[in-house]
């Protein structure tokens, strides 16, 4: 298997986070591994369900649906992993629990070792 694209997403910014799931639909409907990881506002926003969360009236007129039906589409069809390290998590006091199924904790070190052969896009 090859080796993950990852991209980390912590933005408030919608046009960020609609950067981001745009760019891990269109890997992973290339058929390319991809890990979405969330930490900071993002993460925070994600576990509250508001992503979508400050679109602009031109995401409507350009037909941009709900990146959180985006996400989820990519992550139940594409196999996009949406993952968060474990002290991010614990950072930002989520409650795990709530979010399996959503949402794999892993380490820090586990991303670092996926992605050696891979690539990395911060956002």
């Amino acid at each position: 298997m090859a080796a993950p694209l990852l991209l980390v997403l912590r933005s408030a910014e919608w046009s960020d986070r609609w950067l981001a799931i745009s760019l891990a639909l269109t890997a992973a409907a290339h058929g390319e591994p991809v890990w979405l990881a969330l930490s900071g506002a993002a993460l925070r926003d994600f576990a509250a369900g508001s992503l979508d969360a400050g679109a602009p009236a031109a995401a409507a007129a350009a037909r941009v649906g709900s990146l959180a039906a985006m996400l989820e589409e990519g992550r139940r069809d594409l196999g996009i992993r949406v993952v968060a390290c474990d002290t991010a998590a614990r950072l930002e006091g989520l409650d795990l629990g709530a979010l399996a199924g959503r949402l794999e904790v892993t380490s820090l070190p586990a991303l670092w070792r996926a992605t050696r052969e891979g690539r990395v896009v911060a956002l």
